[in-house]
């Protein structure tokens, strides 16, 4: 494979990196100064012995969370915060259908995971006690919804996949399981985990979390006449179910609720802050550029250049076009490597030329812009100006829209949370700001 092969290979941007890929990995947040959510999340877990503590994690889609998430659980699970932690890791949109989603569905993923975590580790006894719990509920369903070629059996993995794959069955599959979801907290919290404390505590492991995974990426969409949303919905009137687990547990969650006026209901509704990945910063709330964060992001592209064999000199001509290019990715990482491979797309070798790379953030700064109008525009103008976010109920699904649409990304620094628009949209002619 040449070099130029490997290296677009390498710029992934759907591919979060693996716990183990110390090579690629950069820790931006101790660079730029910012809080450790790895260390956040560590310490609230080891230090809550005997009561569990449900945390909540956000930031936009492509940050990096997923990332962070990996390391951490390699952080607990080694012992390097003193205590050792079992982890298991929760990739929810595998299972369920992120479109539909409710409060059973995740619980009934989450003991699905967990179990079979478990029993990796040679811990039949979850395993079984659930897959027993299984096949008595298949047998209430047999008489309530048609699965024509469907065989459930006993096993969770081909329920859960009737919960994504089969809507027509969903809402009565749904109903039977909210109505056992009290006989599922019996068996996990009154026998299986019970039971799983005391084989790991054997091997070494001091407690149990769990981390669900990719639930920040439901689209939020509103659900009845008062306004009530999906995400809502599931992690504000559903807080209860999802906290009846006893042990550990983190969940991800979007953007857009996590930043909304619900914000302290939700940290009273789970006890904690919500912790956030932000963009990394690559200028400060007056437009200057910050430095930590620029080289940060400029390492994170370096290093995979060298794991395939290149220089950074050899990718870019000038080389200042990389550092042309973490600029206007916002601190974005997904968006830094959707826009480096727009320019080798159009590379028939390396380097990426000047004129290459104008016309890959020219189309890309055109694309993003597509869908914007006049309203949109001046929202967007006004949050680039003033560094925070739109004032008004009347414009909280504009504001919600722009955060999920990564028109505007999210920072943090010392006096807290500021935003500001997506730094492609400055390349757009002003002419064609309509």
């Amino acid at each position: 494979m040449d070099s130029l092969t490997r290296f677009y290979q390498l710029c992934d941007p759907l591919r979060p990196l693996e716990a183990d890929e110390e090579d690629l990995y950069v820790d931006w947040q101790t660079q730029v100064g910012l809080d450790d959510v790895k260390t956040l999340l560590s310490n609230s877990v080891t230090r809550s012995t005997g009561v569990p503590v449900t945390r909540l994690f956000t930031g936009h889609r492509g940050t990096g969370k997923t990332t962070e998430l990996k390391r951490v659980k390699r952080k607990l699970e080694s012992g390097e915060t003193g205590r050792r932690i079992f982890v298991s890791f929760v990739e929810a949109e595998e299972s369920l259908d992120l479109q539909d989603v409710a409060a059973p569905d995740v619980v009934f993923l989450m003991v699905r995971q967990l179990v079979s975590d478990l029993r990796d580790q040679k811990f039949e006894f979850g395993w079984q006690r659930f897959t027993g719990f299984v096949k008595e509920f298949v047998e209430l369903l047999r008489g309530e919804v048609q699965l024509k070629g469907i065989d459930i059996g006993a096993d969770p993995l081909k329920f859960s996949v009737v919960l994504k794959d089969v809507p027509r069955a969903r809402p009565v599959l749904r109903s039977l399981l909210e109505g056992k979801l009290p006989t599922i907290y019996d068996l996990v919290n009154g026998e299986i985990l019970e039971e799983a404390r005391g084989f790991l505590r054997e091997r070494g492991f001091d407690d149990i979390l769990l981390i669900v995974d990719q639930l920040d990426r439901i689209p939020r969409k509103v659900i009845n006449g008062r306004g009530l949303t999906n995400d809502e919905n599931l992690f504000l009137d559903h807080a209860g179910t999802l906290r009846a687990l006893r042990c550990h547990v983190l969940f991800t969650i979007p953007t857009e609720l996590a930043y909304s006026l619900r914000r302290v209901d939700l940290q009273n509704a789970y006890g904690a802050d919500i912790l956030a990945l932000p963009a990394i910063p690559v200028h400060d709330r007056d437009g200057k550029a910050c430095d930590p964060g620029v080289r940060s992001m400029a390492e994170v592209v370096k290093r995979r250049a060298q794991k395939a064999g290149l220089e950074s000199s050899q990718v870019f001509n000038p080389p200042t076009l990389l550092e042309r290019f973490v600029r206007l990715s916002g601190g974005h990482l997904r968006s830094l490597f959707v826009l480096l491979r727009a320019a080798l797309d159009r590379a028939s070798h390396l380097p990426i030329t000047e004129d290459i790379a104008n016309r890959a953030i020219r189309r890309a700064a055109s694309d993003l812009a597509l869908p914007l109008r006049r309203r949109e525009w001046e929202a967007l103008e006004r949050v680039h100006a003033t560094k925070a976010p739109l004032e008004g109920p009347e414009e909280a699904a504009l504001w919600y829209d722009l955060l999920c649409g990564l028109y505007v990304f999210a920072y943090e620094d010392e006096r807290g949370r500021w935003y500001d628009w997506n730094p492609l949209l400055g390349e757009v002619p002003t002419e064609d700001r309509r």
